[in-house]
């Protein structure tokens, strides 16, 4: 490892990746010295095109009221609490507990006590529409049945994909009662006083939400269009291992839903070109970041790590030690610092760029 590293710098290399030898290819002399010959795949010489200054335009809109209603609706729902549906049986937003059963040629195939269901969430295999005409108004005490197709994850294999019923005993009917305005409210504390600095609260959170995707959107047609006028040769083996990489992940998917070797076969036969050029465009997109992360000095520092592990803690809800033990016993440090120096790189196109406001 020390000569390798002298060697590399002596030389001034730059390798796009790093030989793995084990002990089978080193011939011990007398003295305990050895030479060893193997190739090392460099990174290809390129030229970058004009990144800074690139022109496009904003599709930003502004948020209409209709969208602060939906908000506010959204708000109530996500409020509400549950209560005995009576005479007037679920409504679209309301939902049931269930026994379900599962029937085709006469026999049970699946039983389930105790499912909340709505209408807007119908078991697999009914059909959405039938599914949600026909549990809006249901009472306690209904029984309900729907055609089906009986899913792939029964346990009778003969089963799988039959027509059948599926029979619902409603337990128990249940409607969502919104909050009133001054409990909605109350849920933002000292933050907004009444429903005007409330509806102007969510409209702020609309516009930044707004901004923020198109600031996404912009960066990638950025990052495409210096793609587009880039020109790299990339090393044949670093392509041929990294589309091998991409068709062992649908291998293993596939593996995972026991499908059959010939299908797996297949898929790999026919996914090939396509992993190919997905593994392509992947490798010149990373030694165009990485360039131009040197060029502008867009550095990946342990803060920026730290500060990226907390925010993968907190979108999983995961403690963050454990998150850190994750990345570290899997190795994964290395490609959390290329997603980071990515997201620097895509925000200093945009940040450098013209960008005329919408139409």
């Amino acid at each position: 490892q020390k000569a390798y590293g002298q060697a590399v710098e002596d030389n001034e290399l730059k390798p796009i990746a790093h030989p793995r030898l084990g002990p089978e290819v080193l011939e011990l002399e007398e003295d305990g010295s050895f030479d060893v010959e193997f190739e090392v795949p460099l990174k290809p010489e390129f030229e970058l095109p004009e990144y800074k200054g690139l022109s496009t335009d904003s599709e930003l809109e502004p948020v209409l009221d209709e969208q602060i209603d939906s908000a506010l609706d959204e708000l109530r729902r996500g409020q509400s609490s549950p209560t005995e549906a009576g005479d007037e049986g679920v409504d679209e937003h309301g939902f049931v507990v269930a026994d379900l059963t599962f029937e085709t040629g006469g026999k049970s195939v699946l039983d389930r006590e105790g499912i909340r269901l709505g209408p807007l969430s119908p078991p697999p295999g009914v059909d959405n529409e039938v599914f949600k005409e026909g549990l809006i108004g249901a009472k306690e005490g209904d029984t309900l049945e729907f055609p089906m197709e009986i899913p792939d994850f029964v346990e009778d294999e003969e089963a799988r994909g039959a027509a059948g019923t599926c029979k619902l005993s409603v337990k128990n009917a249940m409607k969502l009662v919104p909050p009133t305005d001054d409990e909605l409210l109350a849920l933002f504390e000292d933050e907004v006083s009444d429903m005007d600095a409330l509806r102007s609260f969510l409209k702020a959170r609309l516009e930044e939400n707004a901004q923020q995707r198109e600031d996404q959107r912009i960066e990638a047609l950025l990052l495409d269009l210096v793609l587009e006028k880039t020109t790299i040769d990339i090393p044949g083996p670093m392509l041929e291992q990294q589309t091998k990489s991409r068709l062992q992940q649908v291998e293993q998917q596939m593996r995972s839903q026991d499908a059959s070797e010939e299908d797996i076969e297949k898929a790999m036969e026919e996914g090939k070109e396509g992993a190919e050029a997905d593994a392509r465009k992947g490798l010149k997109a990373l030694l165009v970041v990485e360039r131009i992360g040197e060029n502008e000095s867009l550095l990946v520092d342990s803060d920026d790590m730290d500060e990226e592990l907390e925010n993968i803690a907190m979108r999983n809800q995961s403690d963050l030690e454990e998150v850190r033990k994750y990345y570290s016993q899997n190795n994964l440090g290395q490609r959390l610092a290329i997603e980071i120096l990515e997201k620097k790189v895509r925000r200093f196109l945009r940040e450098s760029a013209e960008i005329k406001g919408p139409a």
